[in-house]
């Protein structure tokens, strides 16, 4: 880890240390045992730099067959930068069983990255939370990764999710201003009710001594939480809860000791007190600190027993500054946390080119990005445009300033942390309660006196491939070399190594940077001969548990959430219908035929005989078959064959007008590919061999063998072996040697599985498996577990060349850029065409600056349909 550090870029550095370094303000002098610890505590930020994840999401409610659209942001530091040192983020989607049910690897570069994770209709409806971290992030726990909840609805029109209730235990715990209650010195108190539903706020208790007379009572002020003063003299304090007979303990008093307070905060400086009972001259130390960049570090001689300081607020960035008071031997006495934020550290303006646009309207909206003295901004940000009407979105409420300068400093679960960057009085006063009841958990003190810092968990800024080399039966293989290659999609070589396996067969290679749509060849040898041997993959990973949320989620409005599943079933069905080969055209019946060598292989094959139609995918470059399922590469090339939309919803629209079968023979789409079979709404399943797991599943374009509105799905088999017609979705087009198409008479024999006809598809085996993909002995093809590709998202454009005008256009999310990069001026332009709705669009911009500077940004438009 060390070395890495090193070797990093010295730039990159000399700009983290920046922020890590301290100065120190005092009117004393300050002992050479004091400049020894602050020295210590620099050089711990410097070798353990704290990172931190933010994801920005397109929006937080979705449903099955979506995509959740995104954005990393991971920083490093006092000061946020770009982190310099991790290039792995990890995000998991986790359902509330708490297991992870998607994960994906992201490559980060230059601290962002961006990715699409579908949620397919394996996934049940529910509350899941998206979790992202880094390896190192590890170190820190589980608490400090980024995690947020959103909701994911079923695609049945009257169902809807449950409200999360909680179902704690009522609780009132209390955190004494500074650490500790002592004897003899007046205190404020802050204290927090859970385990209460929100619509029986405020409650109100009391405080008893020993002797159950009644000396404070307390009253919650927001979110319950608030504070009551007391002047402790003995001990053994409880209190109780207006109403109930559960008694809890009040911490326990010290005898002696010195107490810390924050007693104002002005817009200049924080008042600061420290206090005891029988002052006797002694020395502390009192050091601020944000994030680890210090701003006072002060030796004080306490000589009374209430001393008065103030701390200069201009030296303090924004965030939650750590007040801590140690004595002499550098032990901490009391702390106190402060959130310190004026205004936001760059302004970003958001215009639209009007306040309303038409339907399919070309809508032009320009950022300008500044800081706080008008200089312009470079930066990197991420602009979502969603349907407000249809769309609930708390991305707001949850931005990336909230989140980097409060909850990822805090862990765990904070309701709407954007409430608390408000500048009134009543939320500075909400915000001051919130640090009151939040103990700084991210750093150990005691951690600085260690001599052995190393962490268990490494940056990551590569993949490694692990696995083992066995004989055929399972057997170690003992004493080999495996040799990798590393192809690009259009065959040309990337890269190539070997390396060394252990006596069990055990191997690895690391500092790998592929994607998950590479295809990897691995070659086993011995005693520099080729060997026939397999390899087993590890793609495990750490499972981390989870910690939920225990905040309760709002009902959703019926007549709402019923118009946006009927939005996305639209939507779904034209993105799997119209858009998977970027054409609408119709093959008419050209039956393709084959030479008299592949009529034999044909007829040696199967056990069915040939059919009326026929393809080799074996005759097709591997261009026209890589990252393709085999039903893709069938369209627009074998007759009749075409791919449907389900009937999911059964809300009985239909697909374009009844215009998708209009198009006329086939032929070359502008883009030079071919064109895709026509596609017409369905009304009917499939054969005998359905899957029922997908029935009215629009994500799945079902296939048919006869035009018509009326048609079934035909019997599918694989190798002779009858299968849903989703199996052939698992397989990859490369796999495929050929399909045998049966119609009409020859489909008779199937009885009456085959009344709709017929596809076999038989996969490549032996020697021709390995001249497809031009294997030599010993070599395996895989699918490495590689960073993820994400897919780009789709928006139309609306001007004369386009060919799809006549399809609906019923987007919630409008348009999802996650990829913005400000110029020198601090400006970009962003451009999207409307959607068919009348609407109010919701333009939610969050982003980061070069220096770590965070900033959010929104505007709204209108949408009016044409007339």
């Amino acid at each position: 880890m060390y070395a890495k550090l090193k070797t990093m870029k010295r730039a990159q550095l000399l700009t983290l240390l920046l922020f890590i370094c301290f100065q120190t303000n005092s009117s004393y002098a300050q002992r050479d045992s004091f400049q020894d610890w602050l020295k210590s505590f620099q050089n711990y930020q410097m070798e353990l730099p704290t990172e931190k994840v933010f994801l920005h999401l397109d929006k937080s409610e979705y449903t099955l067959g979506e995509t959740i659209w995104m954005k990393s942001y991971l920083v490093a530091g006092a000061g946020h930068i770009p982190s310099p040192f991790s290039q792995n983020v990890y995000v998991e989607l986790i359902d509330e069983k708490d297991e992870v049910k998607k994960r994906l690897t992201l490559r980060s570069e230059e601290g962002v990255s961006k990715a699409s994770l579908a949620l397919t209709t394996d996934l049940q409806p529910g509350f899941y939370y998206l979790r992202s971290y880094t390896n190192w992030m590890k170190n820190q726990g589980e608490e400090f990764f980024f995690k947020k909840r959103i909701k994911v609805h079923s695609l049945k029109l009257n169902e809807a999710i449950s409200p999360i209730v909680a179902q704690q235990k009522v609780d009132l715990k209390f955190y004494p201003e500074g650490g500790d209650l002592v004897n003899g010195i007046s205190s404020k108190v802050a204290f927090e009710v859970t385990g209460i539903n929100e619509s029986k706020l405020p409650v109100s208790g009391k405080v008893f001594d020993r002797n159950q007379q009644e000396i404070a009572t307390f009253v919650t002020e927001h979110e319950g939480k608030g504070v009551f003063a007391m002047l402790p003299n003995g001990d053994d304090y409880y209190a109780q809860l207006d109403g109930s007979d559960t008694k809890y303990d009040i911490p326990k008093v010290k005898p002696e000791g010195m107490t810390l307070s924050v007693t104002e905060q002005t817009a200049d400086y924080l008042g600061v007190a420290l206090k005891t009972a029988e002052p006797a001259n002694e020395n502390y130390y009192l050091m601020v600190h944000t994030r680890g960049y210090v701003t006072y570090a002060s030796e004080i001689t306490v000589r009374n027993t209430k001393n008065l300081l103030k701390i200069d607020k201009s030296e303090l960035p924004n965030g939650i500054a750590h007040l801590t008071l140690f004595d002499q031997d550098m032990e901490p006495v009391a702390e106190r946390l402060v959130f310190n934020y004026s205004s936001s550290d760059i302004k970003i303006d958001i215009s639209t080119s009007n306040p309303q646009y038409t339907s399919r309207d070309l809508a032009t909206i320009n950022l300008k990005v500044t800081d706080k003295k008008g200089n312009p901004v470079q930066g990197s940000f991420s602009l979502s445009a969603f349907d407000s009407k249809l769309v609930q979105n708390d991305q707001f409420d949850y931005n990336i300033a909230a989140n980097l300068l409060l909850t990822s400093d805090l862990g765990g679960y904070i309701k709407n942390p954007s409430q608390y960057l408000k500048q009134d009085e009543q939320s500075k006063a909400n915000t001051d309660l919130l640090m009151m009841v939040n103990g700084w958990r991210r750093f150990k003190w005691s951690s600085l006196n260690l001599d052995k810092r190393q962490p268990e968990y490494a940056f990551e800024q590569s993949l490694t491939l692990e696995g083992v080399m066995t004989r055929t039966g399972g057997k170690a293989f003992k004493n080999g070399r495996v040799f990798l290659l590393n192809k690009e999609e259009n065959g040309k070589n990337k890269s190539s190594r070997f390396v060394e396996a252990d006596l069990d067969g055990n191997f690895a290679f690391e500092n790998l940077v592929f994607y998950d749509t590479t295809e990897l060849t691995l070659q086993g040898f011995q005693k520099k001969k080729a060997r026939d041997i397999e390899f087993n993959i590890n793609n495990d990973y750490e499972v981390i548990p989870n910690s939920k949320f225990l905040g309760e989620s709002a009902p959703d409005n019926p007549d709402r959430l019923r118009a946006l599943k009927e939005s996305v079933i639209t939507s779904i069905r034209i993105d799997s219908t119209y858009r998977k080969e970027n054409g609408i055209i119709y093959l008419d019946d050209v039956y393709v035929t084959a030479n008299k060598r592949e009529e034999k292989y044909r007829t040696l094959n199967s056990q069915y005989g040939k059919g009326e139609a026929y393809l080799n995918f074996d005759n097709l470059s591997l261009e026209e078959k890589h990252g393709r399922d085999p039903f893709t590469v069938m369209l627009g090339r074998l007759a009749g064959f075409s791919l449907s939309g389900s009937s999911a919803g059964n809300n009985g629209n239909s697909l374009g007008g009844g215009n998708s079968g209009s198009a006329g023979s086939g032929s070359i789409g502008s883009d030079g590919s071919l064109g895709a079979g026509a596609i017409r709404p369905s009304s009917s399943g499939g054969g005998s061999f359905t899957d029922n797991a997908t029935v009215n599943d629009p994500m799945f374009r079902k296939p048919t063998l006869r035009p018509g509105p009326f048609q079934g799905g035909p019997l599918i088999l694989i190798d002779n072996v009858p299968v849903p017609y989703t199996a052939v979705y698992d397989l990859r087009a490369t796999e495929i040697d050929y399909v045998e198409v049966y119609k009409s008479a020859s489909a008779a024999m199937f009885g009456v599985n085959g009344f709709n006809g017929a596809m076999a598809f038989y996969t490549l085996k032996g020697d021709k498996l390995r001249k497809a993909m031009n294997l030599k002995p010993g070599m395996r093809i895989i699918t490495g577990n590689g960073y993820h590709a994400a897919r780009e998202f789709y928006a139309p454009k609306y001007d004369e060349s386009n060919k799809e005008q006549f399809i609906p256009d019923e987007r919630s999310t409008i348009f999802w850029a996650p990829m913005i990069t400000t110029d020198s001026e601090g400006k970009a332009q962003i451009e999207f065409y409307t959607h068919d709705k009348n609407s109010n669009v919701f333009i939610d911009v969050q982003g980061i600056s070069k220096t770590g500077f965070t900033g959010v940004g929104s505007a709204q438009f209108a949408i009016r349909r044409n007339l």
